[in-house]
């Protein structure tokens, strides 16, 4: 977490990408779509998740898991990002979901319950927590994204074809692949609208007004 507010006090906002058109994601149709590789963590998320598991396995598998002995495993993704992840399960994605892209495995998250909800999300609801107390950033921000820009300044963006970095000639990307990344997105609304929950909890992390910055960025009063 303060290497998350360490960010959000830094970053800036592309505020051109974040006026895109969105549309929530809808789990009966894309079944967890995003999280079909598991996701890369931090050395403060694998610290929650593995104390989370070491305390409350059997509660998590009573959500419907099976977790596996080891549910973080080291992962290499092209050379691009390597590191600690969430392990993965054999799941027939490509069955289930709608539109799934064809360059995408028939795996799922450890994490991923069979209805296509977060078992790290859930748990923590039931506990009272907060929705994203557990889960890793870059799972409640998605399709958001923050990296670095060419002045090594942290920026909060949000991909479309053009520019996801996960694009290469046998692999056609992946955040503006997952139906919630899809932009433009027909009918959809401004991105930071249509994420405006995500955008607000990432500014009270690191104690600024990001909806009001973007507000005033694109105009609005």
């Amino acid at each position: 977490m303060d290497g998350l507010r360490d960010l959000v006090r830094e970053l800036v906002i592309d505020i051109a990408a974040l006026q895109r058109p969105l549309s929530r994601c809808d789990l009966g149709r894309c079944r967890g779509t995003c999280c079909h590789d598991g996701v890369y963590l931090d050395r403060d998320e694998v610290g929650v998740l593995f104390s989370l598991v070491r305390d409350h396995r059997d509660d998590l598998n009573a959500l419907g898991l099976e977790l596996p002995d080891q549910p973080i495993i080291q992962g290499n993704w092209r050379g691009v990002v390597s590191g600690p992840k969430t392990a993965t399960r054999s799941e027939p994605m490509a069955a289930n979901a709608e539109d799934y892209p064809a360059h995408f495995p028939d795996t799922a998250c450890v994490f991923l319950l069979s209805d296509a909800r977060c078992a790290l999300q859930q748990f923590a609801m039931e506990q009272g927590r907060d929705p994203w107390f557990y889960k890793p950033a870059t799972c409640w921000l998605h399709p958001l994204a923050i990296e670095r820009n060419e002045k090594d300044v942290p920026l909060l963006t949000l991909h479309g074809p053009e520019t996801d970095p996960q694009r290469f000639p046998d692999y056609d990307g992946f955040a503006s692949r997952t139906p919630c990344g899809v932009s433009p997105a027909v009918g959809g609304r401004a991105a930071w609208e249509v994420l405006s929950q995500e955008i607000s909890r990432l500014g009270e992390i690191g104690g600024r007004d990001l909806l009001a910055e973007i507000r005033t960025g694109v105009g609005e009063k």
